[in-house]
């Protein structure tokens, strides 16, 4: 054979074999096609750490489905939707102690649902239909509704779908919620921003790297059709709230819908910025992979703080150094809320000033930085190895928890401006956000009205 004929030979093989691979691809999702299950974007390689549970990621980490990075920019940013957060979790804290009712917009702003989104930190992958599809939701313990970005369930499954929307058209096990026609529902945030839509049923499928790890057939969510406001790439929220009992909806949450499956119990570990992987459990698992440290702290259902979906617990006290600082019970009745929405732990002023002046009295050998918004003690630790840090112990209601050097300062331009990672509340609000959580199981036993807090895994 000729050299010619023998490179004719092998150019035919060769697109012979390319045709042959593109006939076995799929061509797209039409109406009566099969959903192929896709991640909407590759995780970059340095990602690791647990492979069980529902994979819990840091929005800028290394792990982040969307490749973001934590700037001095971003650092602002975060801090600035924090504070539109807390200022709501007050507004609706204080409504469900009869406190402050309002009418009109300011009404629905302060609703039992309408818990802002905040920076949105923590994400975790979970699909929803048949065959499914797979998003990316923020991780909330303070919101109870789960939602998802959504195409009217009355319009034709494409033949190619947008990654950040969920399609009902294109579930075989998609349906309207019993409450419907009237479950239409519009939720408001302080920034003016806002979701609105219709109650859903579909199946919700909670999976770990390698499988799906719970299967929950008709499952409520929201399907919100519009959504004006930054929630940034997430595609909605998965809401671990308590859920509220007095309103209608109340019962959609995902911790009610799934009382039988978990016996209302959950645990978590979040990670930090540097690391990769964090995870949520359910149930049976949550109690082995966060087992019982010995020590718990009674979850508050007190009359005065009504019927809540947020998870009141008793805070003490605080020690920095070897300074020990009571909180005052009335000082933040009816206790202090754990939320992972929330980023910075909010304190109430008189706390704040007294441990501040104790951090920066530890701090005096390094140089002062400006501010970062809502962070007021900074310093510039360019060219400090190891600096000291005073360590922090939270005291709740039969729990002491220390807390990790990464919850104590947060870094807002690398190590040229880091942050005491504790904002006042000049409210009286206690508020342990998810930065001082970071690193530890938190597990939530609601039928026992108890939270467990010991050293995490992630």
């Amino acid at each position: 054979m000729s050299g010619s004929s023998a490179l004719m030979a092998i150019g035919h093989i060769f697109l012979f074999y390319i045709l042959f691979l593109s006939f076995i691809e799929p061509f797209g999702h039409g109406a009566g096609a099969p959903l192929v299950k896709t991640k909407s974007h590759a995780t970059p390689f340095l990602c690791s750490g647990p492979e069980k549970g529902l994979r819990v990621v840091h929005k800028y980490g290394p792990c982040s489905p969307f490749g973001l990075n934590k700037t001095a920019a971003t650092s602002s940013q975060i801090l600035i939707q924090d504070e539109r957060r807390v200022r709501l979790v007050y507004r609706s804290h204080q409504k469900r102690r009869g406190v402050g009712k309002g009418k009109g917009k300011d009404a629905r702003e302060t609703h039992p649902l309408n818990n802002a989104l905040g920076a949105g930190n923590f994400l975790v992958q979970v699909g929803f239909g048949t065959p499914v599809q797979t998003f990316h939701l923020t991780l909330d313990t303070g919101s109870f509704v789960t939602w998802v970005r959504c195409q009217p369930p009355t319009s034709r499954c494409p033949q190619r779908q947008q990654p950040l929307l969920f399609y009902p058209s294109c579930s075989t096990t998609s349906s309207n919620a019993s409450c419907w026609p009237s479950c239409k529902y519009e939720q408001w945030y302080k920034d003016h921003s806002n979701a609105a839509g219709n109650f859903l049923v579909d199946t919700l499928r909670i999976e770990d790297d390698v499988k799906v790890e719970y299967e929950i057939p008709e499952f409520v969510f929201l399907c919100a059709l519009t959504d004006n406001g930054d929630f940034g790439k997430a595609s909605g929220i998965l809401g671990l709230g308590l859920g509220s009992s007095s309103y209608k909806f109340g019962s959609y949450s995902l911790v009610s819908q799934t009382a039988t499956m978990f016996d209302k119990v959950f645990c978590h570990c979040l990670p930090t910025l540097e690391n990769s992987k964090g995870y949520v459990y359910f149930g049976e698992k949550a109690r082995e992979n966060c087992p019982f440290s010995g020590s718990y702290t009674p979850l508050l259902r007190k009359p005065s703080a009504g019927s809540t979906s947020f998870y009141y617990v008793n805070l003490t006290a605080i020690t920095i150094n070897q300074k020990r600082v009571p909180i005052s019970s009335g000082v933040s009745s009816p206790g202090t809320i754990l939320d992972s929405g929330t980023v910075i732990t909010r304190l109430p002023s008189s706390v704040y000033s007294v441990l501040r002046s104790e951090f920066q009295g530890w701090m005096t050998d390094y140089p002062r930085a400006p501010p970062d918004e809502l962070l007021d003690t900074c310093y510039n630790l360019e060219g400090y190895a190891n600096p000291e840090i005073p360590k922090m112990v939270l005291h709740f209601e039969n729990l002491d928890v220390n807390l990790d050097q990464t919850a104590i300062t947060w870094n807002a331009k690398g190590k040229s401006k880091v942050c005491w990672a504790f904002a006042a509340n000049e409210d009286g609000l206690t508020i342990i956000g998810n930065h001082q959580q970071q690193k530890l199981n938190i597990l939530y036993n609601i039928p026992d009205q108890r939270v467990e807090i010991g050293p995490g895994k992630c």
